[in-house]
């Protein structure tokens, strides 16, 4: 019994062996190990900044080159020596277009974008305008865009070596509108001219149409990476700043840049001031008493209450009615009585002066030792009514039966 569990069991072993031998060619034989490459999408940096490829491909060349955002580098430019890349130069006010008129002039190299028209109403305050430079736009003929490709308008350069023209490509729908257009600094492309450069006292002012050939997207198309080379080059021991954004940044940003300390220190009182929230300051409340109170606590609490808020009248009032209406039980007589002549009956048979009975009867005290004694006063004659009350009543002996 035992040889034969042993023989099964090789044999499972066995053909356990073959199915996995067998599996594994056939899986070799139609399946090969290829590369494949899976697109992920550009890098977070490259999406925030278009002209991080032109960084790059400058500081390879060993030309010192920088990226900013915001309008810092607009209204303190850098040193003359350097080259300044604005991405849209957007709107200045009178006092930053004049700091960087007087950096353009003293020497800096200037590379920007042509304002739109909309944007910016020429004046002799415009940067630009004061150049006699706008942006217009190209209407395309019979629905056609123009340029040699369908895509851009193909400019030829020429930069340097005069048998080596460099192709840019620029965007069709827009163009460059000069006062002089046929001064020879003026590259046009398309039949539009497309570029501009112009000498602004020690400095160069250049303006294109668009900078779309320096983003991440086309720099690497025909010559713009070589061109973009040669058109900022700055000095010996010059940098460039390529500045992709200068649009306002929000008002934190702003904020943190100027005093980075006082946020700091107002997010430190605010900490503060939520742990303080959880935190007790004095002894803990303790728990109010559910047990009924006793009824003579109450009514003390009320009369007090009443007294405080010149409400005595209706402390006697109850009283005053009570005592009253005892007589006239006792009494009928009186009735029909007037008032004055209730309190004289009242006070004759209670052996009471007739004066101080009638205030009682029929007046409110004026302080709190009158309130007083009215009080003693009504409680005698409503005791008088019960005492005399029970000794009419045969076989009662101080006020309990027999």
């Amino acid at each position: 019994m035992a040889a034969e569990q042993r023989t099964l069991g090789l044999v499972l072993i066995g053909l356990t062996l073959i199915a996995a031998v067998s599996f594994g060619a056939w899986f070799l034989t139609n399946f090969e190990r290829r590369p494949q490459e899976v697109a992920v999408g550009a890098a977070a940096a490259a999406r925030r900044n278009p002209f991080l490829a032109a960084e790059r491909f400058l500081t390879r060349l060993g030309i010192p080159a920088e990226s900013r955002a915001g309008a810092g580098l607009l209204h303190q430019p850098p040193p003359t020596a350097d080259t300044l890349v604005v991405n849209g130069l957007g709107r200045l006010n009178v006092r930053h277009r004049a700091t960087l008129g007087a950096w353009l002039r003293g020497g800096g190299r200037l590379v920007v974008e042509a304002t739109d028209p909309g944007d910016q109403d020429p004046s002799p305050d415009d940067l630009l305008g004061g150049f006699g430079i706008q942006r217009t736009r190209v209407e395309a003929a019979a629905g056609k865009r123009p340029g040699p490709d369908g895509e851009q308008a193909l400019g030829q350069i020429r930069w340097g070596d005069p048998g080596a023209p460099l192709r840019v490509g620029f965007d069709p729908d827009w163009a460059l509108k000069v006062e002089d257009p046929d001064q020879a600094n003026l590259v046009h492309a398309a039949g539009h001219p497309r570029l501009l450069q112009q000498a602004v006292g020690a400095g160069l002012l250049t303006v294109t149409s668009d900078l779309g050939f320096l983003t991440n997207e086309r720099i690497g198309r025909h010559d713009h990476a070589l061109f973009f080379a040669r058109l900022a080059q700055p000095p010996p021991g010059g940098k460039v700043w390529l500045l992709y954004d200068s649009s306002v940044p929000w008002l934190g940003a702003l904020l943190w840049a100027a005093a980075p300390a006082a946020l700091g220190a107002a997010g430190v009182l605010v900490l503060v001031w939520v742990w303080s929230l959880g935190a007790r300051l004095g002894p803990l409340t303790p728990v109010p008493d559910r047990r009924r109170r006793d009824l003579i606590e109450h009514l003390d609490a009320a009369a007090a209450f009443l007294w405080r808020h010149g409400r005595a009248a209706q402390l006697v009032a109850a009283t005053q009615r009570r005592v009253l209406s005892a007589w006239q039980r006792r009494r009928p007589e009186l009735r029909h009585l007037t008032p004055v002549s209730q309190a004289a009956v009242i006070a004759k048979a209670a052996a009471r002066p007739a004066g101080p009975v009638a205030a009682a009867l029929h007046t409110q005290a004026s302080d709190a030792a009158a309130f007083v004694e009215q009080t003693r006063l009504l409680k005698a004659l409503w005791q008088g009514t019960r005492e005399r009350r029970t000794a009419a009543r045969p076989g009662v002996r101080s006020g309990l039966m027999r």
